[in-house]
């Protein structure tokens, strides 16, 4: 996502500079670990850089989260914690802050005067394809917070191989668990949030997790992983698939394949002293592997499904949590490969119908004959209207619409959405439609200290959107007074029909009911991975 944020300041949205800074005022509270200081800014109160787990670098790289150690005397919690370890989708990234293995925080956003007021807690993962982002990113959720009586917590997790090695010998010392240090950190970020959400008003049985892209996969890994049962009860996945995608929990043998060939590419190849090798290497020098990178190839640092940590796959977790009745709301944007396409041009690669073939061979292996031939190329303006068509369609619309049917037939209620509206204009060369990450401005007030400057009806399509995000995680439904009608889908009753999606736009949101065949879903239905 940090890509897409870097973009976005690059074209036609007029980015203002920084907010002058707000006089500090300090607003101390007792956590796990001691007491800390807060401070009010935008009309809310800020809580920032919070340890929620122990430094991860040493003997301790690649293993699970342990508890922060307390500190002395008040800490103030008035900056971002550091950013973990890192690599970028383009060739020189933005950095928002210094990276380290001590990087486990996170951040809290709280209304004001609300101590006794015991309110929803929002905690949401960011994207960046499991190799890039942080939560000091997305540091002012301030309006969403202010008007929408919500708490957001944003943490930090390992990420790359910090987050996803996987590999017999690190199983052998972790009771099996591997691939799933990331996975592990948000859980310890989840059960933080559980066990101090009431010292700021927060109520822990009342969570709603949320996230985009990567982030929304870790929203859906969370209902594979039995130590994540009961920590949330609503979830918002947006822009990431929970099934048939590169970026599903992959099986045990695969991630150690994936692992070991990233081993052998750093000069830790002898399975004998492979752990102890990469425990020894600098973060930086770990990150220098072209394996260690997120590119249009398949990807190496995914969750992996190791029988401790992610046991499940989809459709048998939300079978187990129907119990339960979660409420979903699950969407894509209607251009999301725009974003992807962008990222290509940036690191100097130009589609053209070579390059078009070659992606669909690389992501789609034995399904590419019949990708290539349902999207054929003299059906787009361009290669790259072709190849941003498959990746809206097969990797996240279509997903999306897989997901909704899953949780209807096992009990959840479930909203869909369709986000479409075009920050920058439909025609901009660049980033045209609603593109991957291009809902999260309308979400957040400030994004890397960048505020959004929406105004008119941009600015009330941004209100809107937050107030079907609040008002769901106060409700677990996403109407409410001032919101036009979202109708969940309809519960199955002897026929399986989809039920409607929610088209999102600033000049007015209105309900779809083909879907399905807008973005050829039938034809998707094929494609695996399933769950």
């Amino acid at each position: 996502m940090r890509s897409a944020i870097c973009m976005m300041a690059g074209t036609g949205l007029s980015f203002a500079g920084a907010a002058a800074p707000v006089a500090a005022t300090p607003r101390n509270v007792v956590v796990t670990g001691g007491e800390i200081s807060g401070f009010a800014a935008d009309g809310i109160t800020k809580y920032l850089g919070i340890p929620f787990a122990a430094p991860t670098g040493g003997a301790a790289r690649f293993s699970s989260p342990r508890p922060a150690p307390p500190w002395p005397g008040i800490r103030q919690a008035h900056g971002h914690g550091p950013q973990c370890p890192q690599t970028g989708f383009l060739p020189a990234p933005l950095s928002t802050g210094p990276t380290s293995e001590d990087c486990l925080s996170i951040d809290l956003y709280v209304p004001d005067g609300t101590r006794d007021r015991n309110l929803p807690v929002m905690v949401f993962f960011h994207g960046g394809g499991y190799t890039d982002g942080s939560n000091s990113q997305y540091d002012a959720p301030s309006r969403m917070v202010a008007e929408g009586n919500v708490i957001v917590a944003i943490p930090n997790y390992r990420l790359g191989p910090f987050g996803f090695m996987s590999l017999p010998e690190l199983a052998a010392e972790s009771g099996g668990a591997t691939g799933t240090a990331g996975i592990q950190d948000q859980q310890a970020a989840l059960r933080w949030v559980h066990d101090n959400a009431d010292a700021f008003g927060g109520d822990p049985s009342n969570v709603t997790i949320f996230g985009e892209s990567a982030g929304a996969g870790s929203v859906c890994t969370h209902f594979t992983a039995p130590a994540s049962d009961g920590l949330f009860g609503k979830v918002i996945i947006e822009s990431g698939s929970c099934a048939k995608s590169p970026l599903v929990p992959s099986n045990r043998s695969d991630s150690f394949t994936r692992s070991q060939q990233y081993a052998e590419s750093v000069g830790c190849g002898d399975p004998a002293t492979q752990l102890a090798c990469l425990r020894a290497l600098p973060a930086a020098q770990l990150l220098e592997s072209p394996i260690a990178q997120f590119d249009e190839l398949p990807p190496t640092w995914i969750p992996s499904i190791d029988g401790v940590v992610v046991t499940r796959t989809l459709d048998t977790a939300l079978a187990r949590a129907a119990d339960r009745r979660i409420p979903i709301i699950v969407g894509n944007n209607s251009n999301e490969g725009a974003l992807f396409v962008a990222e290509s041009l940036a690191n100097g690669r130009i589609p053209d119908a070579a390059s078009f073939e070659h992606y669909v061979r690389i992501s789609f292996g034995a399904f590419a004959d019949r990708v290539l031939a349902a999207y054929p190329l003299d059906r787009y303006s361009s290669p790259a209207a072709a190849q941003s068509a498959v990746i809206t369609d097969g990797l996240f619309a279509c997903p999306a619409l897989f997901v909704s049917r899953i949780a209807r037939d096992t009990g959840h209620a479930v909203w869909q959405y369709e986000f479409d509206e075009a920050a920058f204009g439909d025609a901009n060369p660049l980033l045209p439609g609603a593109f991957h990450a291009g809902e999260l401005p309308y979400l957040f007030t400030s994004l890397m200290s960048l505020p959004i400057p929406w105004t008119g009806p941009s600015d009330a399509f941004a209100r809107q959107m937050q107030r079907w995000w609040t008002t769901f995680a106060h409700t677990g439904n996403p109407n409410g007074p001032g919101s036009p009608p979202w109708p969940a889908w309809p519960e199955p009753a002897g026929q399986s029909s989809d039920g409607p999606v929610l088209t999102m736009r600033a000049t007015g949101s209105a309900m779809s009911y083909d879907f399905d065949a807008e973005h050829n879903c039938g034809f998707w239905d094929d494609y695996g991975p399933v769950p």
